[in-house]
């Protein structure tokens, strides 16, 4: 009996402990406290923050989710993307830490957050490759 006690004592001690990864959650955010958190449903699986703003402006949005995957690499950008006769940029970025993705609040306009939604979900939707 006392070598099971140690083996499984052993195993035990051994097995890493299972945890699911905490990502803060929103679209179109623009305050950082408007983003909830969300266990994430992936096994592996990343936070992402993805930053839309104008070419020519400062007014940024977010969007935050949990992915299995990070598209295409750590950190992407998209520029000067038209989109209803205004230029759009895109930044995307990962991480694997509990509630990594979080950052500073922004301001937005309604044609950025229009754009922005309509870039994000195409983007996650239709696995836009670059």
């Amino acid at each position: 009996m006392a070598p099971f006690v140690i083996i499984l004592l052993a195993a035990l001690l051994c097995a890493e402990r299972a945890q699911s990864l905490q990502c803060y959650q929103c679209v179109g955010a623009t305050q950082d406290s408007t983003c909830k958190q969300s266990t994430c449903p992936f096994p592996k699986g990343v936070c992402v923050t993805q930053e839309v703003g104008m070419a020519m402006g400062s007014r940024k949005m977010k969007n935050k989710f949990c992915l299995p995957t990070c598209p295409k690499g750590k950190n992407m950008s998209i520029k000067n993307i038209p989109l209803i006769g205004k230029m759009i940029h895109s930044k995307t970025s990962c991480c694997s830490e509990d509630l990594c993705n979080l950052g500073v609040p922004v301001q937005v306009s309604t044609w950025m957050l229009a754009g922005g939604l309509l870039l994000g979900l195409g983007v996650v939707l239709l696995g836009f490759q670059l």
